[in-house]
C-alpha cells in the first residue's frame, strides 16, 4: 500500500507542475485607456438579494466608460424580499420580469432584450471596479475573442469558514486559468462571464441544459469551446476582477457545493470529469495518509507543500488577504469535507434561494 501512496504522490507532483506551468503562461493584461468601441449589455439576474444589491448597484454607477456604450438589465427571478424596491431606486436600469423560473431563464430573458453586441453576465451579490468596462474594451480590441472568462474572488473575510472558502475558490480559479492557457478550458464562473450575443445565439444559448438549476457558465463554455475553440480567453487583469460574497454558514456552503456538483455530473467534457475523478482520488489517498501517520507522512508533506505553493502562486495575481495560519487546519479538513459533499451530491437534493431542488 505504501508503494501506491508513493505513486499517487508522484502523479500529484506532476499535476501540480502542469498547473504551475500553465498558470505562468497567461500574461497579465495591462489596462490602458482606449477609445470606447465595444458596447456592453450588463445582465444581472436576481432573486431575494436585497442585502447585496446596493453594493453591486453602487459599484455599477461608478463605471468609468461612455454611458452611450453600455446598459444595465436587471431580471427579477420571483423575488419576495425588497429587491425590486431597491432596484427601482436606481436610474437608467432596464428592469425585467423573468419569463420562467431559475437563473438560466432569467439570463435568457435579459439576453433576448439586450441591445448591444457584448453580454456581460454578473451575479447580484458582486462588485466591480470602476475600470471594469475599460479593461474589457481594451482586451476585446487586442484579442478579438468570442468569450472572455473573467476572474472572480471572494471579498476579504477573516473567519475560518470564509478563509476555507477563499482557499478552495482560489484553487478553482487556478484550474480555470491553467485550463484556458492549455487551450482546453472547462471551468468558468457566471459571476464574470463575457461573450458576444451573436455567438451565444449561434451555439444555441442554454438549450439542452435549461432543466439543470446551475451550470449557466460551464455548459455555455462547452458550446463555445466546440464552435470557437481558439477564441476563448481568460483575462488576467486586476481591473477585471469581480468580487463576490462567500457563504455565511456551513449549511449554505454545503448546499452550494451540492448544487455545483449537479453541473459537474452533467458535464460531457472528458477533461472536466477526469479532473474531478483525480481530485477525489488524490483526497481519498490523503485521508488514508492522514489516518496512517506517521507511516505515510511523505505524501501528506508533499501535498501540503504543493497545495500551499499553488495557492501562493495564484494569489500573486488575486492578492486576497489570506490568513495562512488557517491553512494547516483547512488542509486537514478539506478531504473529509470533499467526501461528504460527494456522498450528499449522489442524493442530489439541495436548498437554494429558499427553494428545494432535486
Amino acid at each position: 500500500m505504501k508503494l501506491i501512496v508513493v505513486i499517487i504522490a508522484g502523479i500529484y507532483v506532476i499535476w501540480i507542475l502542469w498547473l504551475w506551468t500553465y498558470l505562468n503562461k497567461i500574461p497579465c493584461f495591462k489596462t490602458r485607456k482606449t477609445n470606447p468601441v465595444s458596447k456592453f449589455s450588463i445582465i444581472i439576474p436576481f432573486k431575494n438579494e436585497a442585502k447585496n444589491l446596493p453594493r453591486l448597484l453602487d459599484s455599477l454607477q461608478k463605471l468609468d466608460y461612455a454611458a452611450s456604450h453600455f446598459e444595465f438589465i436587471m431580471i427579477d427571478d420571483n423575488s419576495v424580499d425588497d429587491s425590486l424596491k431597491i432596484v427601482k431606486n436606481y436610474a437608467d436600469i432596464k428592469l425585467l420580469k423573468s419569463q420562467g423560473s431559475g437563473k438560466k431563464q432569467a439570463l435568457q430573458t435579459g439576453i433576448t432584450q439586450a441591445r448591444y453586441e457584448w453580454i456581460v453576465s454578473i451575479d447580484a451579490d458582486c462588485e466591480v471596479s470602476p475600470n471594469y468596462l475599460q479593461t474589457l474594451n481594451a482586451f476585446i480590441l487586442q484579442y478579438q475573442p468570442e468569450m472572455i472568462l473573467g476572474p472572480v474572488m471572494y471579498f476579504d473575510v477573516k473567519s475560518f469558514l470564509g478563509q476555507f472558502q477563499q482557499f478552495e475558490f482560489l484553487c478553482l480559479q487556478a484550474l480555470t486559468m491553467a485550463s484556458a492557457a492549455y487551450e482546453k478550458p472547462f471551468l468558468a464562473n457566471g459571476a464574470n462571464l463575457i461573450f458576444r450575443k451573436q455567438s451565444f445565439e449561434a451555439v444555441g444559448g442554454y438549450d439542452g441544459n435549461m432543466n439543470i438549476a446551475s451550470g449557466d457558465d460551464v455548459f455555455l463554455l462547452q458550446k463555445f469551446v466546440r464552435k470557437f475553440p481558439d477564441k476563448i480567453y481568460f483575462i488576467k487583469s486586476r481591473s477585471a476582477i469581480v468580487k463576490t460574497q462567500a457563504e455565511q454558514s456551513l449549511n449554505e456552503l454545503i448546499h452550494q457545493k451540492i448544487r455545483w456538483a449537479g453541473k459537474t455530473k452533467s458535464q460531457g467534457k472528458i477533461v472536466a470529469k477526469l479532473t474531478g475523478i483525480m481530485m477525489l482520488f488524490f483526497h481519498l489517498a490523503l485521508i488514508y495518509a492522514l489516518l496512517t501517520l506517521p507511516v505515510n507522512y511523505g505524501f501528506v508533506a508533499v501535498k501540503f507543500l504543493a497545495d500551499a505553493l499553488c495557492l501562493y502562486q495564484v494569489n500573486r495575481f488575486y492578492r486576497a488577504k489570506l490568513i495562512w495560519w488557517f491553512y494547516p487546519l483547512a488542509f486537514v479538513i478539506y478531504p473529509f469535507y470533499l467526501i461528504v459533499i460527494f456522498v450528499l451530491a449522489l442524493r442530489g437534493t439541495y436548498r437554494w434561494k429558499g427553494e428545494i431542488y432535486p
